[in-house]
């Protein structure tokens, strides 16, 4: 649980070859490469639907991406790496829940932050204002180990064509249940902003 009165939220990256699923209670996400799973699944139980980043489902305007600078993804076992390069980042989503399974070289790095300080002190993308009843405390998933930090690398979803696009639905089916989008065409608008927006660096 959180500290105190902080209310607890995650950050989950949106990063290519990851699955992520959502069965009412738990996100789940695991990195999967030729369809077969690569590493242990991260499992987030969701408290309730009042996350900080807002997907409208009637819309599918989407607010408050994270976007985490000077951080890279691991590749492997999808830990975040600070590079301290601030021309890093990892675009995600921060949801209201706790971490409740992951890896042995993963670990948790917790942040809190005032409420009335989240907006300045954190950067979104396509901003709105989030009412915030108490503080928060961010959780990070980390690489464990200590990571020789080289080379990163700029990635982009994988969206060119019709194919790729229908996997990419199947991919993204858990956030698209945990924000309730059911018609067709909400969810081909979802893909097309997402294949727009997210990108990052990686490790």
């Amino acid at each position: 649980m959180a500290s105190g009165t902080a209310d607890e939220y995650v950050f989950v990256p949106l990063v290519n070859d990851v699955y992520y699923e959502y069965d009412g209670k738990t996100l789940t996400f695991t990195l999967r490469k030729n369809n077969t799973p690569n590493n242990t699944p991260i499992e987030i139980k969701i408290s309730n639907n009042k996350h900080i980043t807002e997907i409208n489902k009637n819309k599918v305007d989407i607010n408050n991406i994270l976007v985490l600078t000077g951080y890279a993804i691991d590749e492997n076992s999808l830990g975040l790496v600070h590079t301290l390069d601030p021309c890093d980042y990892v675009k995600g989503i921060l949801v209201n829940g706790e971490i409740k399974k992951l890896e042995q070289n993963l670990s948790i790095q917790k942040i809190i932050f005032s409420k009335a300080e989240v907006m300045n002190k954190l950067y979104f993308i396509r901003k709105s204002k989030v009412d915030l009843q108490n503080d928060i405390e961010i959780n990070l998933i980390t690489v464990t180990k200590s990571e020789r930090v080289g080379k990163t690398n700029y990635r982009s979803l994988k969206i060119n064509n019709k194919d790729e696009k229908e996997e990419f639905k199947k991919k993204i089916k858990g956030i698209i249940d945990l924000y309730g989008i059911q018609e067709e065409k909400d969810i081909d608008n979802l893909v097309e902003k997402l294949s727009d927006i997210i990108n990052y660096y990686s490790i």
